[in-house]
């Protein structure tokens, strides 16, 4: 389609979109942003409603969902080209194209470490099959690790991250307009694993020990509570490590390229916890300006660990400015989301991301009700 029939399929809405703004618009004093799944990307129709919606509902950033599960939704000679996309059609340049005609800026959403998480196994030129020796392992050994159907690389096979590195300065190079690139999934799958065998090896090259032996036999080996405790600290700073090392190598490149485009992180809300479960050190990549912003998923439904993860984000962060609060709309109503906005601007975090298209769509969420809900409440914040 050209720029001119996108133009005039713009002209056709966009008075009654304007009225409308007006009127039903999300609130100015909150920056808002919209998560969208890849299934809203494969045809040209549902790009132009998503991102009419987000202009109807002063939705200033959207992260559109260009790598999932090892696929791409872009042009690209490293990965595979997502087998649900019509023929032909390019849905990361239809939708800049789009985004930028209504000012609203594009990130390009990946899943780093996570490449397959389904009921049925991937098809056989899956990358699983082709380096299923960059695949992480548990510290005990599953029977498949396509047993619970949830597959990642590991960012301790030295390929690994220089693989991803190439991904993402291959999707930067050919669309060096997007606004910035998201990264999920940027951490282990949880403290059981990161025991990919190359990833010991190399480990034990520097430190000479076997990280396995304190998960499973250190008392045989005569190591004390605190002699192991020790080696599991050096252990857990080597996962942390591996993958701040992957998001340092992409800040170098960007900033040498492209200083314009934006980097972030979809995070664990409580910023202890992802570095120690899934060695996930984002307090760092925000302070040590690796990472331009981070969106925290504060999804719980419970207002009370909502703010402890807010207050314990306060008090770790240098830059409040670059946390966007991430709020689920998947799990509770609007008069909930309102409250958790209410709740995130009176902690000092006046940008949030809506998790995501998806849920706005299926469970039928209305933001002119949040927005209601909002304007009604918001006098516990106000000076």
């Amino acid at each position: 389609m050209t720029t001119i029939k996108v133009l005039l399929k713009i002209s056709k809405f966009l008075f009654i979109s304007l009225l409308s703004n007006l009127l039903f618009s999300f609130p100015d004093d909150i920056e808002t942003s919209l998560w969208v799944e890849r299934h809203h990307l494969y045809k040209k129709s549902s790009i132009d409603s998503l991102i009419f919606e987000a202009f109807d509902n002063n939705i200033e950033n959207i992260y559109l969902q260009v790598r999932s599960r090892g696929d791409a939704l872009y042009r690209s000679d490293i990965v595979s080209f997502n087998s649900n996309i019509e023929s032909g059609f390019d849905p990361l340049e239809y939708s800049l194209m789009l985004a930028d005609l209504l000012n609203i800026k594009v990130h390009a959403w990946i899943n780093t470490y996570l490449i397959w998480s389904a009921e049925l196994p991937p098809d056989d030129d899956h990358l699983y099959y082709q380096n299923p020796e960059w695949i992480d392992k548990p510290s005990k050994t599953l029977d498949s690790y396509l047993s619970k159907n949830i597959v990642y690389l590991s960012p301790n096979h030295p390929d690994v991250n220089i693989y991803i590195e190439k991904i993402v300065k291959e999707l930067i190079d050919n669309y060096p307009e997007i606004d910035g690139v998201h990264f999920d999934y940027i951490r282990n799958q949880n403290n059981n694993y990161g025991f990919n065998e190359m990833g010991i090896e190399v480990f034990e090259n520097i430190y000479r020990f076997n990280p396995l032996n304190i998960t499973s036999n250190h008392r045989e080996l005569g190591l004390t509570n605190f002699e192991k405790d020790s080696l599991t600290n050096i252990w857990n700073a080597y996962n942390q490590n591996n993958i701040t090392k992957l998001l340092r190598e992409i800040r170098l490149y960007v900033n040498s390229f492209y200083p314009e485009i934006l980097l972030s992180a979809a995070v664990k809300p409580n910023p202890n916890e992802a570095k120690n479960r899934w060695s996930q050190d984002w307090i760092s990549w925000i302070n040590n300006n690796i990472l331009d912003f981070v969106i925290p998923m504060n999804y719980g439904l419970d207002n009370h660990l909502f703010i402890d993860n807010l207050r314990r984000i306060n008090k770790e962060i240098l830059n409040i400015d670059k946390v966007v609060m991430g709020i689920a709309i998947y799990n509770q109503d609007e008069a909930a989301v309102a409250k958790k906005i209410i709740l995130s601007k009176y902690s000092g975090f006046n940008k949030i991301c809506l998790f995501s298209y998806n849920s706005l769509r299926k469970n039928n969420i209305d933001f002119n009700l949040i927005r209601y809900e909002y304007l009604n409440n918001k006098f516990i914040i106000e000076d």
